[in-house]
């Protein structure tokens, strides 16, 4: 038994697939991890006048440029942010990570900061001071019931797409 499949049918299809965007296509372009959607790959930036006293600071997450940042020594957490290209869409600004290893006599120790951008006019100046070696991450929003929404919404649009595609051929 030979199936035969109508060309107009064939062509219908190929051009919903095209068509139609695939939630989370750009999830996993690596097996490493998430890839952030318009990131370029991490890269070492050095921003500074020349006879300035710079410190090293990294910059993972939901920047548009993350990467190794070489910043004047009076750079705050904002203004490092903006160096970044500023924060994705889906960036958390909420709970802003900043790591910084502290160096004791013979002991190190990890101490972590969580800052919350939204509220500039709530954060002591402190708190948006940088240290050599300091690590920023800007995670993702959470899952949001409106993203669930979408995703259905999707599929029933490519469902209904179908269905009349095969009516219309019968």
């Amino acid at each position: 038994m030979q199936i035969r499949i109508n060309p107009r049918v064939l062509l219908c299809i190929i051009l919903l697939a095209l068509l139609v965007p695939v939630q989370g296509s750009a999830q996993l372009e690596s097996g490493i991890g998430p890839a952030l959607t318009g990131s370029s790959p991490a890269a070492y930036y050095f921003i500074s006048k020349s006879g300035e006293i710079t410190m090293p600071i990294n910059v993972w997450g939901y920047v548009k440029n993350p990467g190794r940042y070489e910043v004047p020594i009076s750079t705050d957490l904002v203004q490092l942010v903006s160096f970044a290209g500023g924060p994705l869409a889906e960036a958390n600004l909420t709970s802003v990570k900043i790591t910084r290893v502290m160096r004791r006599d013979t002991q190190i120790h990890k101490v972590e900061f969580i800052v919350n951008l939204k509220h500039l006019d709530q954060i002591d100046d402190m708190a948006l001071n940088l240290q050599s070696g300091d690590t920023i991450f800007i995670d993702n929003i959470p899952f949001q019931w409106r993203d669930f929404f979408s995703i259905v919404t999707t599929a029933a649009i490519v469902v209904t797409a179908i269905a009349n595609v095969i009516l219309v051929v019968q």
